[in-house]
C-alpha cells in the first residue's frame, strides 16, 4: 500500500508542476517531456516554489522589492531542469541582466553580521572544496545553477538552466543578484561564478520521491 501511496504522490507531484506551467510554458514540449517521464523513472527529484521573494537587503530599495516568482525543478537521471519566471520587478530593472543561483540552506537565515537582516547559504557546488582556499575546486555552470536572466519591458523575466546533477538535501533556495553572473575571468575583475550584492531569495525544498517495484 504504501508503495501505491508514494507513486500517486508522485504522479501527483508532477501534475501539479505541469497545470502550473503549462500556460506559461506550453512552448517547451522538452521540460513537459522530463516531467511525464518523472513517473516511470527510478526516482525524480523535484520542487515547486510560487510566491513573494524574501528581502535581503531591507536598508535599500531594489529592483526585486515588491516582485513575486514562480520557481520549479525536476530531476531525474542524473540531470535537473530549474525554471524560473520573475513578476514585478522594478522600472530600473527593464532591459537589464541579472543573476540567480541555488544556494545551500533555507531562505532567510539569521545574519551573523547584521542582525537587522536575514542571508543565504554559499552556492550549491557538486565539486570537492579545495581546502587551501576553502572553495570548490571547479566553478561553473556545470558544477552550480546558474538562473541568468534579461529583464522585458513588462518587468518580468524568465530564466531556465539545465544541469547534469541532482542537488541532494533538502532544504535550498534561489538567491538573485544585483549584476549579472560572471561567466569568464578577466584581469583584475570579478571572480567567476559572482553576481554582486545578494538582494532577493525565495525557498526551493527539493523532495525525493523513489519508484520501489
Amino acid at each position: 500500500m504504501a508503495r501505491y501511496r508514494k507513486r500517486a504522490i508522485a504522479a501527483l507531484a508532477v501534475s501539479a508542476v505541469l497545470i502550473t506551467s503549462t500556460a506559461a510554458y506550453a512552448h517547451d514540449h522538452n521540460l513537459n517531456r522530463r516531467a511525464r517521464e518523472g513517473a516511470t523513472a527510478s526516482s525524480m527529484s523535484w520542487a515547486y516554489y510560487r510566491g513573494e521573494l524574501t528581502d535581503l537587503s531591507p536598508k535599500t530599495d531594489d529592483v526585486y522589492d515588491g516582485a513575486r516568482a514562480t520557481a520549479m525543478m525536476i530531476g531525474m537521471n542524473k540531470e535537473s531542469t530549474f525554471r524560473v519566471t520573475l513578476r514585478g520587478l522594478k522600472e530600473a530593472a527593464i532591459h537589464q541582466q541579472y543573476g540567480a543561483h541555488l544556494h545551500v540552506g533555507p531562505c532567510g537565515l539569521a545574519n551573523p553580521e547584521d542582525a537587522t537582516t536575514v542571508t543565504v547559504g554559499g552556492h550549491y557546488n557538486i565539486s570537492p572544496v579545495d581546502q587551501s582556499t576553502k572553495l570548490p575546486t571547479v566553478i561553473s555552470n556545470k558544477t552550480e545553477v546558474w538562473l541568468n536572466f534579461h529583464v522585458g519591458s513588462d518587468g518580468s523575466a524568465q530564466a531556465t538552466a539545465v544541469v547534469p546533477f541532482i542537488p541532494d538535501g533538502h532544504e535550498r533556495s534561489i538567491t538573485f543578484h544585483e549584476k549579472a553572473t560572471v561567466h569568464h575571468q578577466t584581469e583584475g575583475g570579478p571572480a567567476v561564478g559572482t553576481a554582486g550584492a545578494k538582494l532577493a531569495c525565495l525557498p526551493l525544498d527539493i523532495h525525493t520521491i523513489p519508484n520501489r517495484d
